[in-house]
């Protein structure tokens, strides 16, 4: 029920991405005093935006147009719940879902973390009481020593109200030993969020200065760092601060160039595991807001605890393989989803919806009886459409055996294999981490060879590219270019 849906989430993200044209417009910057301020107008071509460079280089000069100037308070995250953990685990250290889950799990075995399969971002009070003590047993840790603390912690990770069965991911008193790479990571993430939630909020000056013809330049230069100073601290934050010359409102400075910029649109990129949390958190809504993402959790697609196994299943399945950290349908997942796209049993909003009615049993809110009476008409229904739907499967690709060239070689999801039972050609679609698609596994077993391919693993991890070969044995090889001396052109 949840896993055709989130299937539905990853094809229409693939195919749109695939499918756009980009629109090409440009952009006139000038740099007066050392900074490069940007036209707030698109220009359709470059001969528009050349002309209005050149108008501005005979002019001279360019006058500022206003200077404002603002504080902004910008608040710490909240606590990690395990969808944020595994969001950003993705995106730090490419960690998949269930990496993240499983070292979790570990964790809390080893009595590190508090229990890691929880939805809620908040504490109640009375764990707010322990949380002091907390943060004295990651400060004995020389990565978090130098950091202080207000006397007054910061309380909008509390909220007892918030908490469902279980609050939000903590460390406890326990001090880690002999913790793995990834587990160090895992660890590391949750001790610096506890530790940046509950620190001041950090206070930034805001400034945007406007010069005729709205080119703007913008910059934030920090004044206090609050809870920032734990990524600096980590080495994740940016400490440059923006310091802009005094510019003076009305008054005209000299325009030292201009440059026209060709830029395009572009489309929404193709999933990766993070944005595909996101996206079943909200029910594939795009939400940027978190207040609006929290009332929609109860709509989301799984629970924190089974999302991780839904999309293991889409891959154990063959709908989908990882290419870097995207998430990419198969022809078979495609096909899949040509098929059911526009039946109820996709309907991302719907299966959210069935998500709530559980949960609104847990909690008593709901009858029982009344949810199993709308379960069964749904199932009688998306059964009714199933049927009635004409599956064709996709054409069976054979190709002639490169090795006993009388029989026929059948592509398979994980191998292609020759059908003649005396002949013992067998090609794995596997190669060091790498899945080999449709096209290049038929290139090989025709041509011999195909051209090269990105993103092969060696035994340490390392990413290389490589052309693959069929050698003397009928076994897939690597073969590297080579770099002429003193010329940049491959061989």
């Amino acid at each position: 029920r949840v896993q055709t849906p989130t299937l539905k989430m990853i094809c229409e993200r693939y195919r749109e991405n695939k499918s756009f044209t980009p629109i090409h417009y440009y952009k006139v910057n000038i740099e007066i005093d050392g900074v490069v301020a940007t036209s707030t107008m698109r220009y359709d071509n470059p001969i528009e935006a050349e002309t209005k460079c050149r108008e501005l280089q005979q002019s001279g000069s360019i006058r500022v147009q206003s200077i404002e100037q603002k504080e902004a308070n910008e608040n710490p995250p909240l606590l990690y719940d395990l969808t944020t953990l595994q969001k950003d685990a993705n995106k730090r250290h490419g960690l998949t879902a269930q990496d993240t889950l499983s070292i979790a799990q570990t964790l809390y075995e080893r009595k590190y973390i508090t229990y890691p399969r929880t939805g809620s971002r908040y504490i109640s009070e009375d764990v707010f009481m322990e949380i002091n003590t907390i943060i004295a047993a990651l400060q004995s840790d020389s990565k978090w020593s130098s950091i202080l603390l207000c006397n007054s912690l910061n309380n909008q990770s509390v909220n007892g109200a918030k908490v469902t069965d279980h609050h939000a991911l903590l460390p406890t008193e326990v001090r880690p030993k002999g913790l793995s790479t990834s587990e160090q990571h895992i660890y590391d993430m949750i001790a610096s969020r506890t530790i940046e939630a509950f620190m001041p909020k950090c206070l930034k000056l805001n400034t945007t200065i406007t010069f005729e013809g709205d080119y703007t330049v913008r910059a934030t230069q920090i004044l206090s760092f609050g809870w920032r100073e734990v990524l600096m601290e980590r080495g994740d934050e940016n400490q440059v601060v923006d310091i802009l010359p005094p510019f003076e409102s009305g008054k005209s400075y000299g325009i030292a160039s201009t440059e026209a910029l060709q830029k395009q649109t572009k489309p929404k990129a193709i999933h990766t595991e993070s944005s595909l949390l996101s996206a079943m958190e909200s029910a594939g809504k795009e939400i940027e807001n978190e207040a609006e993402r929290t009332a929609m959790k109860e709509l989301g697609l799984g629970t924190p605890a089974t999302r991780a196994a839904t999309i293991e299943t889409l891959f154990a399945r063959g709908y989908i393989v990882r290419e870097k950290r995207s998430l990419i349908p198969t022809e078979k997942g495609l096909a899949v989803y040509d098929v059911v796209k526009d039946m109820q049993i996709a309907d991302v909003q719907l299966t959210g919806e069935w998500e709530n009615g559980l949960c609104s049993i847990e909690k008593g809110t709901l009858d029982s009886d009344t949810f199993d009476k709308v379960s069964r008409e749904y199932t009688r229904q998306i059964t009714a459409e199933l049927l009635l739907t004409e599956i064709v499967a996709p054409a069976v690709s054979y190709i002639v055996c490169p090795k006993c060239n009388m029989a026929k070689v059948r592509v398979f999801d994980k191998v292609a294999k020759c059908l003649e039972t005396e002949c013992s050609f067998v090609l794995f679609r596997e190669i060091a981490s790498k899945r080999l698609s449709d096209k290049q596994t038929e290139e090989l077993i025709t041509k011999g060879k195909t051209a090269t391919i990105k993103g092969f693993k060696s035994k340490t991890g390392k990413s290389f590219d490589a052309a693959l070969a069929l050698d003397e044995s009928y076994k897939a090889t690597f073969q590297f270019t080579e770099k002429k001396k003193g010329n940049s052109k491959f061989k």
